[in-house]
C-alpha cells in the first residue's frame, strides 16, 4: 500500500544540506557517521510536531557549530525562522561568559538561555538533547562510571547529572510529550532517582493546607510547591513527581511537575502555578448556587478520566495496593482480613486509569480549563475503587468536611447524589442508593488506609464494620 503524500520539500533539502555539511565526519567517539545524530534529532522532533521548518532546523541544528556553514547561509536557503532556530541551538557564548569561565558557569549560562528560549526552539533542542541522552545511556550500560572520563566536566558524573537535570528543568514546558518523558526516564536510569533540592520557605507564601500537605506559592508567582507533612515518607513526593510526568502522556490536563524540593525538614514537589484557579470544593463554597453545575462537571471529568486505558507496566495495580493495606491493618483478625481480601479480589479486573484520591478538592477550574492534581496515588483498576474515595468525603463528620472542603455535610451529600446520577446516568433515588450501597464498601477500604497513618476514628471503624464486614 503506498504511503500518504506529504510535502517534505523543505525537510528534504535540509537533510541533503546536512548530509553534505557533515560528510566524512564521525560522531565523536561513536564510530558512526555524524549525520546519524541530526537524523535521530529529526525523528524525535517529528514525535512532537509536523512543522516542516522545525524538522528542517533539527536536521541542521549542528551545521553552524560544527561545519563551515553560517547562519546567514541558512537564512538565504531556508528562511529566517529556520535560521533563528539553528542559531538558538548553536553553542555560542552568551554575553559576559567566556572560555576562561568555569565549566559550570558556561553550562549554567546555556541552561538559562534554553529556559528563556521559545517553545519552537525547545522542541528542536529536545531532539538534540534526547539523542545525546540516548547515547549516554547506551554507553553507560557498557562502560559504567568509566564513561565520564572521556568528557571535559571536571567533577565527572556529578557535573553531568547537574547539567542534564538543569536541561530537564529548562525543557519542562514540553512535559507531556513522549520525548520529554523518555529524556527524564533515561536521565534517572543513568543517575538514579532525582534528589531533593534545597529551598528556603521564606521565598514562598502559604496558600492552603490539607490532611497530608501544605501548599505554597513562590514570590515570583510562577511556581508552587506541595510540601508534605513530616509523617509522610519522602518516597511519596518522588512517586508523585514521576507519576505526574507519566500521566501527562495520557492526555490528562494536569499542572506540570518540575522537581523535588525540601527545606531540610519537609519534602515536596514543585509544580507549575495555574493562574485564576480554584478547586471544585472552593468553587462550590464560593458559589453554592452553582453546586449542581459543579457536581455535574466533576462527574463528567471523572468519566473522562475513567475512559482512559492505563499502561499496566507503568502504573501500579490499585487492587494490590488495597490488599497490602488489609495485610497491615490491626483492627481485623485473620478471618476478617481474608473476607476483605476475597471482596477486593472479586472486583472485576480492568485496566482503567484511577486517580487514587478522587474528590472535589483534587480537580481545579481555571479559565475554562480543568486540571487534576494530587496524583501520587494514580493507578489502574476498577473505577469502583476511585468512587470509593469520593464516597468517603460524603460520609465524614460535618466539621471535618468543612475543614477539608469548605462546605457542609449536607452540601457534600448533595454533591454525591448529583455526582452518582450523572456518572451512572440514573434518574431515581433507588438507583442512586443501589450504586451508593456498593460503593460504600470501597469507601471502607480507604478508611482502612487512613488508619495506617493515624488512630482509627470511632466513626470510621463503625462505617467499615457496617459496610465491609456485615
Amino acid at each position: 500500500m503506498p504511503n500518504n503524500p506529504l510535502d517534505t520539500q523543505l525537510l528534504d533539502r535540509a537533510i541533503i544540506t546536512a548530509v553534505k555539511a557533515h560528510a566524512n565526519t564521525e560522531r565523536r567517539g561513536k564510530g558512526f557517521p555524524y549525520i546519524v545524530h541530526p537524523m535521530e534529532a529529526v525523528e524525535i522532533v517529528a514525535t512532537m510536531t509536523a512543522d516542516q521548518e522545525l524538522l528542517a532546523a533539527a536536521a541542521l541544528h549542528d551545521v553552524v557549530e560544527d561545519t563551515d556553514m553560517t547562519v546567514e547561509q541558512i537564512r538565504q536557503e531556508f528562511g529566517d525562522r529556520v535560521a533563528c532556530l539553528v542559531a538558538a541551538e548553536s553553542d555560542t557564548m552568551p554575553v559576559g561568559i567566556s572560555e576562561t569561565d568555569s565549566w559550570r558557569m558556561r553550562k549554567q549560562a546555556a541552561i538559562d538561555r534554553l529556559a528563556a528560549a521559545s517553545h519552537d526552539a525547545k522542541i528542536v533542542a529536545m531532539g538534540d538533547k534526547l539523542s545525546n541522552m540516548r547515547a549516554i545511556y547506551r554507553d553507560y550500560m557498557v562502560k559504567g562510571d568509566d564513561l565520564w572520563s572521556i568528557f571535559h566536566a571536571p567533577n565527572g558524573k556529578p557535573d553531568h547529572e547537574w547539567h542534564y537535570r538543569g536541561l530537564a528543568r529548562s525543557l519542562n514546558e514540553l512535559t507531556g510529550t513522549f520525548a520529554y518523558t523518555e529524556f527524564v526516564e533515561l536521565l534517572n536510569r543513568v543517575f538514579g532517582d532525582p534528589d531533593f533540592e534545597q529551598i528556603d520557605l521564606a521565598d514562598y507564601e502559604e496558600v492552603g493546607s490539607g490532611f497530608t500537605a501544605v501548599t505554597y506559592i513562590h514570590r515570583d508567582g510562577n511556581t508552587m510547591i506541595k510540601m508534605y507533612g513530616d509523617f509522610i515518607a519522602p518516597e511519596v513526593p518522588l512517586t508523585e513527581l514521576m507519576t505526574s510526568w507519566r500521566i501527562a502522556n495520557l492526555g490528562l490536563n494536569i499542572p506540570k511537575a518540575y522537581r523535588l524540593v525540601t527545606d531540610g525538614k519537609y519534602f515536596g514537589v514543585e509544580f507549575q502555578r495555574i493562574d485564576n484557579k480554584q478547586s471544585f470544593a472552593r468553587a462550590i463554597s464560593n458559589s453554592p448556587e452553582r453546586l449542581e453545575e459543579y457536581a455535574i462537571q466533576f462527574a463528567r471529568e471523572t468519566k473522562r478520566l475513567h475512559s482512559l486505558r492505563c499502561d499496566t507496566a507503568v502504573f501500579p495495580d490499585i487492587c494490590k495496593r488495597f490488599i497490602d493495606i488489609v495485610d497491615r491493618v490491626k483492627i481485623f483478625d485473620e478471618a476478617q482480613k481474608q473476607k476483605v481480601r476475597n471482596f477486593i479480589e472479586s472486583t472485576p479486573k480492568t485496566q482503567t486509569c484511577c486517580h487514587g484520591d478522587l474528590h472535589i478538592g483534587n480537580l481545579l477550574a481555571a479559565d475554562g480549563q480543568h486540571y487534576w492534581i494530587d496524583l501520587a496515588d494514580f493507578a489502574y483498576g476498577n473505577p469502583l475503587f476511585d468512587l470509593g474515595m469520593m464516597c468517603v468525603t460524603a460520609n465524614l463528620p460535618d466539621g471535618l468536611i468543612r475543614h477539608l472542603y469548605h462546605i457542609s455535610k449536607a452540601q457534600m451529600g448533595r454533591v454525591w447524589y448529583i455526582f452518582i446520577k450523572e456518572y451512572y446516568g440514573v434518574t431515581t433515588d433507588d438507583e442512586v442508593e443501589k450504586h451508593s450501597d456498593l460503593i460504600r464498601k470501597y469507601a471502607s477500604l480507604y478508611m482502612l488506609r487512613f488508619s495506617l497513618n493515624s488512630t482509627m476514628e470511632p466513626f470510621m471503624e463503625q462505617f467499615i464494620r457496617d459496610n465491609l464486614l456485615n
